[in-house]
């Protein structure tokens, strides 16, 4: 249910770069509801588990790598 390598895919693309950060994890509700919830959290207290949305700017941002990249 709160799988880290769920589908990317963040509601209705409002994540900002959340997004496409490599420390994402999307959490579902059982109700369904999507949570952007950001795993730098749970090792630095300067990151907020659940950011406000859209995050525009944020100092742990890392891209997540494009495998037609490498």
């Amino acid at each position: 249910m709160n799988d880290p390598r769920a589908s990317r895919q963040v509601g209705d693309g409002r994540a900002g770069l959340c997004a496409s950060c490599t420390h994402l994890q999307i959490v579902r509700s059982a109700r369904g509801s999507e949570f952007v919830l950001c795993r730098l959290s749970f090792s630095d207290p300067r990151f907020p588990k659940y950011p406000p949305q859209p995050v525009l700017e944020c100092a742990g941002y890392q891209r997540v790598a494009d495998p037609d990249e490498v």
